[in-house]
């Protein structure tokens, strides 16, 4: 230092002090929000006429049948998880020092705080999406199967006359299982299962035949999400439609059904203000509140769920001390930035 100049030694003995003066660790974070993912279970159903459809009432006395095809949609389970998103009005610098000095902490894609030392948890998923699958028609004979139908009815030489035949082969099947139930047969098997199994062979051919008259039905399951984030208590909103024929539409889309959602805070609470600066010392974070979340049509309730959500709290403020005199691990909740967990050592 003596050998410098003098003007060097001044540059550096500054440099050194702005270096001691800064923190060890400054990181700049994001509290979330919550968005609430609304998962829907709908069922698609399709009926296709059968072949015999205008015979179904002459034959095998069915009335009411259809002869168009009909495509239908229901909610058959609903299910809400909640998700966490940056909230630029809660944007905060940590400065760490003393045995937190190289912590390694965890921030999501958009800079959300998730974990200190040690690794975030993992949202939860919903149970509708991992139970939700597509063509759940069971398989079933094919009812237009030569293997199906009688001799008499392959050579039949109108459609009018193929159905007379076809019912008086299901008037025939329907006779041969009342005989083998009733143990009246002339060739009964020898155990219970081998019985059973004749049955339910009978059961499948005379299903598949009396559907030919009066259709078959086709039932498909999808996952359907529907996302909002919702800044305060709502009053029976409209959140999505569901149209009988096209399924779940966009809530203007006046083609379906309008379903409603009312969300209450069930425990309001006030804390601290934040600072302007946001810059204290220490670590920040959400106390949720927790609101109940019903959804209905018209007067009919479809689901209730009570659920955390970071806008309908507070934000609390962890102690600098808790980082500078400890070697401290700390996780978040990813949808409402509350405090999971948080262990110290020496």
């Amino acid at each position: 230092m003596k050998n410098l100049p003098y003007m060097v030694r001044g540059w550096v003995v500054a440099s050194l002090f702005l270096l001691t003066a800064l923190p060890l660790q400054a990181q700049t974070y994001y509290l979330p929000k919550t968005t609430l993912n609304i998962h829907l279970l709908i069922e698609k159903q399709t009926y296709t006429p059968g072949r015999f459809s205008r015979y179904a009432e002459k034959y095998l006395r069915v009335s009411g049948v259809s002869q168009d095809q009909q495509v239908s949609h229901r909610i058959i389970g609903c299910d809400v998880t909640t998700l966490g998103v940056r909230d630029t009005t809660k944007c905060f610098t940590l400065r760490l020092k003393g045995k937190s000095e190289s912590a390694d902490i965890r921030l999501s894609d958009d800079g959300v705080l998730l974990s200190i030392n040690t690794d975030p948890l993992t949202p939860s998923s919903s149970l509708i999406t991992q139970h939700a699958s597509l063509n759940t028609q069971r398989a079933s004979l094919n009812p237009q199967h030569a293997s199906l139908l009688s001799a008499e009815v392959l050579v039949a030489g109108s459609t009018a006359k193929m159905a007379e035949l076809t019912a008086q082969q299901i008037t025939e099947l329907r006779e041969r299982r009342q005989l083998l139930a009733t143990g009246e047969a002339d060739n009964m098997p020898q155990d219970e299962r081998q019985l059973q199994l004749m049955l339910s062979e009978l059961d499948s051919q005379c299903n598949a035949l009396t559907s030919l008259f009066t259709g078959t039905i086709r039932r498909d399951t999808t996952a359907q999400e529907v996302t909002l984030c919702p800044e305060k208590e709502m009053e029976r909103e409209v959140v999505f439609r569901l149209s009988r024929r096209l399924g779940l539409v966009d809530k203007d889309d006046l083609a379906g059904a309008p379903y409603y959602i009312t969300l209450k805070n069930l425990h309001p609470a006030e804390g601290v203000p934040l600072p302007e600066n946001k810059k204290g010392e220490g670590l920040y974070a959400n106390v949720p509140g927790t609101v109940q979340l019903t959804l209905q049509q018209e007067d009919q309730p479809l689901a209730t769920f009570q659920v955390p959500m970071a806008q309908f709290g507070f934000v609390e403020l962890r102690e600098a001390s808790l980082f500078k005199r400890y070697h401290t691990t700390l996780q978040l909740h990813p949808a409402t930035g509350a405090v999971v967990s948080c262990h110290y050592t020496e």
